[in-house]
């Protein structure tokens, strides 16, 4: 049961890194001229979904060796959430924008979560891999 909490969780911390900068937390509006939040927005919607397809497939998957493979790539997804907008693309240069007050501590915020959760479902993971490696030697 609070294996599939927390699944779901990552899930919807996914979506929320993958429409948020779109619609709850938007990016500064892309006018004629696309600035750097823009395109940390485009690349959150690339990382957000495929942390919902790790999530989803999570679901589905029932070999323990394959969990744990999935959880590790959704911790890494949790990172790169977080490096987008702050080491590899960025968001404006001025902190009176939007994208710097809201979208990039909302990032932040979610990719830590994401971190965490992904984590946790990780180290679940191992523990049941090794526990299950111990039962069958004994």
């Amino acid at each position: 049961m609070k294996n599939k909490v927390l699944t779901v969780s990552t899930i919807i911390l996914g979506l929320l890194a993958a429409i948020g900068p779109r619609t709850i937390f938007p990016v500064c509006s892309a006018g004629e001229m696309k600035m750097r939040c823009y395109y940390t927005a485009q690349w959150e919607l690339v990382v957000g979904l495929l942390t919902v397809l790790a999530g989803v497939s999570l679901f589905f998957v029932t070999d323990k060796k394959l969990k744990t493979v999935i959880s590790a790539v959704q911790v890494g997804l949790g990172a790169l959430i977080i490096l987008l907008p702050t080491a590899i693309i960025g968001v404006c240069g001025s902190p009176m924008m939007h994208c710097v007050t809201v979208t990039k501590p909302a990032l932040l915020v979610i990719g830590v979560f994401e971190i965490v959760t992904s984590g946790v479902l990780l180290f679940g993971s191992v523990r049941e891999i090794s526990r299950s490696s111990r039962l069958k030697a004994a």
